[in-house]
């Protein structure tokens, strides 16, 4: 809908302003036009009354002018006259000095004019004649030269043609016609090539909008373009691709949470169905004998122990899941903690039925890790081998070496191994090779979710693989302390 709306709104700036531009040119164009079309170079006579005006102005300006001169020592001449004048046109003016000299300031008067002129002689002083299309005003001017006598002439208004005005007028028109014409043309251009790409570019993208919306995760746009919308359909996709991992994510942990809560009540059921059966036997009196007493005594204390040890892995593997599982990492040698931790559990596996044999140990192999947690890993993996041992002794290899970067840690044992559909999974929680999970006597499913854990809150690897000769290898990368 947002971007309808800004579509909508581009359509409305794309014929809004080139019509606004239009408009200006329009506006200057026809005032360009009409000011030559009206200028006049002459002042004429409208009526007695403006003539009387503007006469009487013009006759004071030049006895300013004239009185002014002839105070400061000099004879006027001519020039003073137009100096007083001042540009203004359309009038005739003569000047007649004491000397009988006559100036003209202007066109000469016509014959009408004359004959105004011998009329108006005959006032001797000031005023004004006029035969309704000529008009004389005449002034009596008396300065320390001389008198002077001085006559404005104006007749009917007539518009003097300039020159040049018709071709500036069909020029501006010329120029008004290729404004509207380049502004159509632009507008069509920017409506095929600029503003449809832009249409297209969004329409791919709304589509790519509804995908998502109808749940469509896996869109991918595809733009040739070489333009800005090409880093914003890369954008989105990269954005569809990580909403779509986030939802795998989603689904993943929703079903592991399925998985949580289904193996929780299974494997609790277990024991406690045992705990409750050896306890109504001994309140029953069904253990007769001292002996088969103390057996039941040892049954539901064990399977009270199978209890407390699979919550402790689950409290353990929830605190790793929130990140709220102490670690305390330090400078170590992978390969002399392996050695000591053969040495001080090897009887005690022994006793489990579990052999640990040393492979090729590297010594010098330093991680940044937290020592128990690494021990725990080993524990966890070595007792998982314990469970599930097919002869009644079972073996498992313990080496370290060093790789580049990486020191690796392998350990192999000879069970049973696992099919290779279950070996992705057999990190989840809860999961058990066994689908049916008959047998619920080998442990949780906890032991190497937590050690999956463990391995990578200190920045290692883990993954499984089958050995060649049977049984099951894991094998765990950790960083080399140093980067070296």
């Amino acid at each position: 809908m947002l971007i309808k709306k800004r579509l909508v709104i581009s359509n409305i700036l794309m014929i809004a302003i080139p019509s606004i531009v239009a408009l200006l040119i329009v506006f200057v164009s026809l005032a360009a036009i009409w000011i030559p079309s009206v200028q006049r170079n002459n002042i004429g006579v409208r009526d007695l009354e403006d003539f009387e005006r503007t006469g009487t102005f013009m006759l004071t300006q030049v006895e300013g002018k004239l009185q002014e001169t002839a105070a400061a020592g000099r004879d006027p001449k001519i020039s003073d006259v137009s100096a007083a004048l001042r540009q203004v046109t359309g009038y005739t003016v003569r000047v007649a000095s004491p000397t009988g000299e006559l100036w003209t300031w202007g066109d000469a008067p016509d014959a009408e004019a004359l004959k105004l002129e011998d009329a108006a002689d005959q006032l001797n002083g000031d005023g004004i004649i006029s035969n309704g299309s000529h008009a004389v005003a005449t002034r009596n001017v008396v300065t320390k030269a001389g008198d002077y006598r001085v006559y404005i002439y104006g007749s009917e208004i007539k518009i003097r043609t300039w020159p040049a005005k018709n071709t500036v007028k069909w020029s501006l028109i010329f120029i008004f016609i290729m404004f509207i014409i380049g502004i159509i043309v632009a507008n069509k251009f920017l409506t095929r090539f600029v503003f449809q790409r832009i249409r297209s570019a969004l329409d791919l993208l709304a589509s790519g909008v509804r995908q998502i919306r109808d749940g469509n995760l896996k869109i991918k746009l595809t733009y040739d373009g070489k333009d800005e919308f090409a880093p914003i359909c890369e954008d989105f996709n990269d954005m569809a691709r990580r909403l779509e991992e986030s939802v795998t994510l989603i689904q993943k942990q929703e079903q592991n949470r399925k998985e949580l809560l289904a193996g929780i009540s299974h494997d609790l059921r277990s024991p406690l169905t045992s705990i409750k059966a050896y306890a109504e036997g001994l309140e029953d009196g069904i253990a007769t004998t001292p002996e088969l007493q103390a057996k039941y005594v040892r049954m539901i204390q064990t399977k009270a122990d199978e209890m407390e040890h699979m919550i402790s892995n689950l409290f353990t593997f929830s605190k790793m899941d929130l990140e709220e599982y102490p670690s305390y990492p330090e400078k170590m040698d992978l390969g002399a903690h392996l050695e000591l931790f053969i040495r001080n559990e090897g009887e005690a596996y022994k006793n489990k039925g579990l052999i640990l044999h040393r492979e090729m140990i590297e010594h010098d192999s330093l991680i940044w890790a937290d020592p128990f947690q690494i021990r725990n890993i080993i524990a966890n993996i070595a007792d998982n081998s314990v469970k599930y041992k097919v002869n009644e002794t079972g073996n498992l290899y313990i080496s370290c070496q060093t790789q580049e970067a990486m020191v690796a840690l392998i350990l192999v044992d000879d069970g049973p191994g696992v099919n290779e559909s279950s070996l992705e999974r057999l990190f989840d929680v809860f999961y058990r090779s066994d689908a049916a999970r008959s047998n619920p006597h080998k442990g949780s499913g906890l032991g190497l979710a937590i050690v999956k854990k463990m391995v990578q809150q200190m920045g290692g690897t883990i993954e499984a693989e089958n050995a060649d000769d049977g049984g099951l290898r894991i094998i765990m990368k950790f960083p080399k302390y140093g980067g070296g």
